[in-house]
């Protein structure tokens, strides 16, 4: 259970860092700083892989045993 409690924390945090990445880089694209977007980018798209591989760890194997 502890576990779980730890994911859903950080998955929370990897949701807030998406949110904020994703506002910044829709704001340089307005402004046409392209490689300011590119990079921003490329972060979002790390937070989503992070978030992703928390969901994977939760699904096959955390969450099973919170439920035991």
């Amino acid at each position: 259970m502890f576990d779980a409690a730890i994911i859903a924390a950080a998955q929370r945090v990897e949701h807030y860092q998406m949110a904020g990445y994703g506002t910044a880089r829709s704001i340089t694209q307005h402004l046409g700083y392209g490689e300011a977007v590119r990079l921003l980018q490329r972060t979002l798209d790390e937070e989503k892989e992070a978030d992703h591989k928390l969901t994977e760890i939760a699904e096959s194997q955390v969450n099973i045993h919170a439920l035991l």
